[in-house]
């Protein structure tokens, strides 16, 4: 009987005048970021230093014997630094490539060309 009484009464939405919006922090955003974020964990060719390290394993550490794997593992460590080069050179430039993640430098370049506009009450 419980589980019918409970299903039979519907939940009424809430009246959005009871509950007025208080405003505790401004709701723009502010004109510049900081880089503590940008300093997160770069993992690369993982896939491949784990089929490596599974050869080697398996042939006791000799490299003789997988070359293949040693190979993968270097070239997609050369792409992953070419990469790499490749966007802090753009990112020390200052040039902006649309679609792509921005640096915080990055952001507050576009931040200065659209800064919020204060209004004093």
């Amino acid at each position: 009987m419980r589980i019918a009484s409970a299903l039979l009464k519907a939940r009424v939405p809430q009246n959005e005048n009871a509950v007025p919006f208080q405003e505790i922090l401004p709701l723009r955003l502010k004109n510049q970021v900081s880089g503590k974020t940008d300093k997160g964990s770069d993992v690369a060719c993982l896939q491949e230093m784990a089929v490596m390290f599974s050869c080697l394993k398996a042939n006791e550490f000799d490299e003789r014997l997988c070359p293949k794997e040693v190979s993968s593992f270097k070239k997609c460590y050369k792409v992953y630094i070419d990469k790499k080069a490749s966007k802090k050179e753009t990112s020390s430039k200052g040039i902006l490539v649309p679609g792509k993640d921005l640096n915080y430098k990055q952001l507050n370049k576009v931040l200065k060309q659209f800064p919020n506009q204060t209004q004093d009450k």
